[in-house]
């Protein structure tokens, strides 16, 4: 079954020079703070000259919108992936969430957190943000979809408030795991799908009004 996130095979296509100035981009960003890095402080990270770094991204910003593409396009990616042929959508569900919650270095937490306090101020980056959770919230609200469909979830579940749960849940996590470095992501996760679970079997759709309560 094909789900609605698009894969975007050719942000895949990245060349290897991208793929090191985000990722120094991200270890900068992260250690240092999105306002008090400098391109410098990027070109340092990456191994080139600033004059070479400028080629490939012009500011700061335009790198942060690099880092947010890949990440929107590696999960649209992750959800185009999620199958009911590999079994339980819920369990499959539970792996793409591991992944990104506790797999990922705790430094992409900390850099949510520094983008989406930018987000607050600067459209452009809200904009990164929205792109960032239509891709979330299409990919779960599919999945979600099967899962009833198949038996998983209840087919009477109320899905929208069940997908903002789990988005506001997921939110926390991110939170926590940024400020907190103590912060035990495993178990953090395993709270989460806990209570993604119980939520799925309480969080229905009211009966309709010629039902018999």
């Amino acid at each position: 079954m094909s789900y609605a996130a698009d894969p975007h095979p050719a942000e895949r296509g990245l060349s290897e020079r991208h793929v090191r100035i985000l990722d120094a981009a991200e270890h900068v960003f992260a250690r240092a703070g999105f306002h008090a890095a400098t391109m410098n402080d990027v070109a340092v990270e990456a191994g080139m000259s600033p004059g070479n770094l400028y080629r490939y991204f012009p500011s700061k910003d335009a790198i942060v919108a690099g880092i947010a593409e890949r990440d929107r396009s590696e999960i649209a990616a992750d959800f185009a992936e999620l199958d009911p042929a590999k079994g339980g959508l819920l369990d499959q569900l539970e792996e793409l969430g591991r992944l990104h919650l506790v797999n990922k270095p705790r430094e992409k937490s900390v850099i949510a957190l520094q983008i989406w306090a930018e987000a607050t101020r600067n459209p452009e980056m809200a904009q990164m943000c929205a792109g960032i959770d239509g891709t979330v919230e299409q990919g779960l609200a599919a999945a979600v979809a099967v899962a009833r469909e198949n038996g998983e979830l209840p087919v009477n579940l109320d899905q929208a408030r069940f997908l903002q749960a789990i988005f506001m849940m997921a939110d926390g996590f991110f939170c926590r795991r940024a400020v907190d470095p103590d912060f035990d992501a495993a178990a953090g996760a395993e709270t989460l799908f806990a209570a993604m679970r119980g939520l799925a079997q309480v969080m229905l759709l009211p009966p309709a009004s010629d039902e018999q309560p």
